[in-house]
């Protein structure tokens, strides 16, 4: 409930006469000039409701069990027995998914052991170049399935199990299930970069099959020393954006678009960091709003499902920006625009950062600008799961027109129309011109900034909120290309939703821009691209790598199509240099923890990846040799115990990610 002084000021300022003398008052209450929270309220202490005749403002910080919600086992395991920092938290933005675990830093080193946090059995060692690297899932007397990812190297019987798996096989990438067993504080792994990454350990704490809980929450030692910090918030009601800078939540002011209307959507950008210096923004663990001291909003992430892993793009809406530091959580409450607001931010070790706030169609202290972009060339991009235009760019030279289906114009300036100091959703031009199905931008060698002018088309689609499945096609220059969607989310504001493409243009490559980028579906994203100037495979574009990445599944005829459950930025890339290997160098790598020599050869390859560690094969004449790929840097490792002498040669082949080979002779050098 409202506090009854907030109610009086509502009504006194509204020129409402108040009487209140406890249950059965006669209180006026007038819809029209209130806030319909408070009128609400109103309406309960009319009917005789008691309330909490205390100010928000003079109470003391909310009771323990409003901060932490979940049980929290007093600290009992260290898996270094030495100090390590979190590099990442528990329900990271990871793309697609939710971080699963934490993160250690173990300072650019490998090889540090790792103990046993209970008594239990190593149930399973799997091998791989990619994700989880080389990886151990210790079933623990609990009950509970402690997972070790990105380790160098595991006890000595254990690499022998892998080791004669390995060769009994010829496989590289392995699994095996020892079931041996180790006690409490027993050195368990040792710590590397395999997978992806510097040096780090991940570690997560599975439940069953479905469910991951904290280790922060479980006993697990997790230092973070700072409180999570804001970066901003945002305000919108269907098209209309505003954005507001944490200087100006300080003040208690968030700007609002539209005055005095319901039906606000919020998203706040937050990210927590573990240390100085910031290196590594994280995830935060409790994020909850207050209407005066109701909450009307609470998210806790202590476990996750994997099989509801595909709601993250619900949950933190997807900016362009999205490898800068933070997350854009999204609100999911019932706003106005009179009301006091309280919001709560813990992180994993219990900082909590509170911010007061009313809503503002204007905040006239410390609300700068914000930077929406990342690596962005063409004046299309996303913000907060919409697909926008980059209207500021008006300012610099640029030209946009809105043309019909016929790509007849509509408008021959939209510069003229819409405000350029304001987030512009393509949605909102739709609404302005609803015939609009093309905007084309234009703006020569100085606007642009790249030495050279352009003049291309943006192709959108208008949808309505609740529609989930869609059938597209259209053309951009000459290429033409399709789409069907389904299973898209169902929306909770009634704005006009667009999806958009357009071409991208580099020195290297052509490639085709999909909006909102980042947007999943419950469904199938499925795109077919005929282009006749190139009928190339095609690969698409990491959003923070800025790397390609071929489509391992795509027809190879001159239509290419792919299927993915994701818009992604497609390219035809003819990759004709495939691999090359380098020269190779004698360096030690970790066994059982302790140092061995190995050879190691560069990889190197401008586009061309591979699936898996069993697509390189090595040879000492008919001899099969077990060889480890590190694919931060691209390197083979080859155990020097098992290659011949120096002087004499080796053979390595590779199949790449289109299944062609490179195949090379190597001479093993002296040390």
């Amino acid at each position: 409930m409202v506090r009854l002084t907030k109610i009086s000021s509502l009504l006194l300022s509204a020129g409402c006469a108040l009487s209140f003398a406890g249950t059965g008052s006669n209180t006026v209450c007038d819809a029209s000039k209130m806030d319909a929270f408070a009128y609400e309220d109103c309406i309960a202490v009319q009917r005789g409701a008691k309330l909490d005749n205390t100010d928000f403002s003079e109470r003391a910080a909310p009771p323990p069990e409003l901060i932490s919600e979940s049980y929290v086992e007093p600290f009992s395991y260290d898996p270094f027995n030495r100090d390590a920092y979190l590099t990442s938290s528990f329900g990271e933005n990871r793309g697609t998914r939710y971080h699963a675990g934490i993160d250690y830093s173990t300072l650019m080193e490998e090889g540090w052991p790792i103990y046993a946090p209970e008594n239990g059995y190593v149930r399973e060692i799997k091998t791989s170049p990619f994700g989880y690297g080389k990886v151990m899932f210790f079933e623990g007397e609990s009950g509970k399935t402690w997972v070790f990812a990105h380790q160098s190297s595991f006890p000595q019987t254990i690499e022998n199990l892998i080791s004669q798996k390995q060769y009994a096989t010829q496989n590289n990438d392995i699994s095996i299930k020892p079931n041996l067993r180790f006690r409490k504080g027993d050195t368990l792994t040792f710590s590397g970069s395999t997978g992806i990454g510097n040096p780090h350990l991940h570690l997560e704490v599975r439940l069953n099959k479905d469910i991951v809980v904290s280790p922060c929450q479980v006993g697990v030692k997790c230092l973070d020393t700072i409180a999570p910090q804001i970066f901003g918030v945002a305000v919108w009601q269907g098209n209309e954006l505003s954005l507001t800078t944490d200087e100006a939540l300080r003040n208690g002011c968030v700007e609002i678009p539209v005055k005095n209307e319901f039906n606000l959507s919020m998203a706040i950008k937050i990210a927590d960091y573990s240390r100085t210096p910031k290196e590594n923004p994280m995830a935060i663990r409790r994020l909850e709003l207050w209407r005066y001291d109701d909450k009307i909003y609470s998210k806790v992430l202590d476990t996750l499902n994997y099989k509801k892993m595909i709601d993250i793009r619900n949950e933190l809406l997807w900016a362009e920006e999205a490898d800068t530091a933070g997350d854009w959580h999204y609100i999911n409450a019932k706003l106005g625009p009179i009301s006091t607001y309280r919001l709560e931010i813990e992180d994993f070790s219990g900082h909590i950062t509170k911010r007061e706030f009313n809503f503002h169609q204007s905040c006239k202290t410390n609300n700068g600008k914000f930077v929406l972009t990342q690596n962005q060339n063409t004046p299309l991009y996303t913000f907060l799961s919409k697909s926008m235009l980059d209207i500021y760019r008006c300012e610099s030279g640029y030209k946009f027109t809105a043309l019909n289906k016929d790509k007849q114009t509509i408008n021959g300036d939209l510069c003229k129309i819409f405000d350029h100091s304001k987030p512009l959703p393509l949605g909102k031009v739709v609404e302005t011109f609803p015939e609009t199905r093309y905007i084309q931008y234009s703006a020569d060698a100085s606007s642009t900034g790249t030495g050279r002018g352009v003049n291309e088309l943006i192709s959108i689609y208008p949808y309505g909120k609740y529609k989930t499945n869609i059938n597209w096609y259209t053309q951009v220059g000459n290429v033409k290309i399709s789409q069907k969607i389904s299973g898209i989310p169902v929306v909770g504001d009634t704005s006009q939703r667009v999806l958009a493409v357009t071409r991208n243009q580099t020195d290297s490559v052509d490639f085709y821009e999909f909006h909102p980028k980042g947007l999943q579906f419950y469904g199938k994203w499925n795109v077919c691209i005929e282009n006749d100037d190139n009928s190339s495979p095609l690969y698409w574009l990491g959003e923070t790598t800025r790397r390609w990445f071929y489509f391992e599944k795509q027809t190879g005829s001159k239509n290419r199509c792919a299927s993915t459950n994701e818009l992604r930025d497609l390219a035809n890339i003819n990759d004709e240099d495939g691999f090359s290997l380098g020269f190779p160098y004698w360096t030690e790598t970790l066994v059982a923890g302790r140092p061995q020599s190995a050879l190691k050869i560069p990889l190197y390859s401008r586009y061309a990846g591979i699936p898996d560690g069993n697509a390189i094969t090595v040879k000492a004449g008919k001899k099969w040799i077990a060889a480890e790929y590190d694919s931060e840097p691209r390197e083979i490792i080859l155990l020097g115990e098992a290659l011949p002498d120096a002087g004499e040669t080796i053979t390595v082949e590779i199949t790449d990610d289109s299944k062609r080979k490179t195949k090379k002779e190597i001479t093993i050098p002296g040390f």
